[in-house]
């Protein structure tokens, strides 16, 4: 990567209306090239608010799941000449003050960076509005995650990351989840490729009754990860993993692909 690497932010969106303004009016946009925002068929004015606000913006007929949506968002930056893709929520829950740290961490070879919320016991327990029923459990699966992967990352399951285009170029990104646990494959996959990936601090601000993924949501996420925890195992022993396996076409060829197949039919 060079300072003249293009930037481009992609801002995955569900019934962000209430949230999308502020978000947009406080973020860095000095920082990046281009903002893109793909509304996953939500229910309130997401998409127009968006395109009030002048962001160039993608509205799914259909509802295609976190993962689905996302895997069109690095699409569609990748065609658009992305080689740093920023992924940041615009619920506002993640504060965009890691993003220049990030694009320095990326300029100096790292190909997959991850925020971690817990650089910080005191902001964790008294600034970030996590429920505190969640910091034990998240602390434990995290412990879990660096044993079986082997791996010195601290936080695994936050909201914030920056892909590069060398990443993608090494892992099956498209094979991954439609739901969240596409979040986690893809670092567990990175892992498995031997990509450098860096860690930067993150601020959150968790508000409201939710605060985050539900304990329905979490305990199904949660689930989920062990069976890609088990699959990594086997992988590693040797076994024809579809998710862990190298690309078997160049990443324009494998672009162009998803778009016809998915793109055309889902937008």
């Amino acid at each position: 990567m060079t300072d003249k690497s293009r930037i481009i932010v992609i801002l995955l969106a569900y019934n962000a209306a209430a949230t999308l303004e502020k978000f947009y009016r406080d973020f860095p946009k000095q920082l990046v090239d281009q903002i893109i925002l793909l509304d996953d068929a939500s229910k309130d004015d997401t998409f127009k608010i968006a395109q009030k606000l002048g962001i160039v913006s993608y509205q799914n007929k259909i509802n295609l799941g976190y993962g689905g949506n996302l895997k069109k968002a690095i699409v569609i930056a990748l065609m658009k000449g992305g080689e740093i893709i920023i992924d940041i929520h615009p619920d506002g829950e993640y504060k965009p003050n890691a993003i220049s740290q990030s694009i320095q961490k990326v300029k100096e070879g790292a190909e997959l960076v991850l925020g971690n919320r817990f650089y910080n016991s005191n902001y964790i327990l008294r600034k970030s509005g996590m429920n505190k029923w969640k910091l034990i459990p998240i602390k434990i699966l995290n412990l879990f995650d660096k044993l079986i992967l082997g791996t010195n990352i601290n936080d695994f399951h936050q909201g914030f990351r920056v892909y590069t285009k060398n990443l993608f170029e090494k892992i099956n990104f498209e094979e991954n989840s439609n739901n969240y646990l596409f979040s986690f494959e893809i670092i567990a996959q990175a892992i498995f490729q031997k990509v450098k990936i860096s860690q930067v601090a993150v601020q959150t601000r968790y508000t409201g009754k939710k605060r985050g993924a539900s304990l329905k949501n979490s305990i199904i996420y949660s689930i989920g990860t062990f069976k890609i925890l088990v699959l990594f195992i086997l992988a590693k022993t040797g076994q024809k993993i579809k998710i862990f396996q190298k690309p078997k076409k160049d990443l324009r060829s494998r672009i162009a692909e998803f778009f016809k197949e998915k793109f055309v039919s889902d937008a």
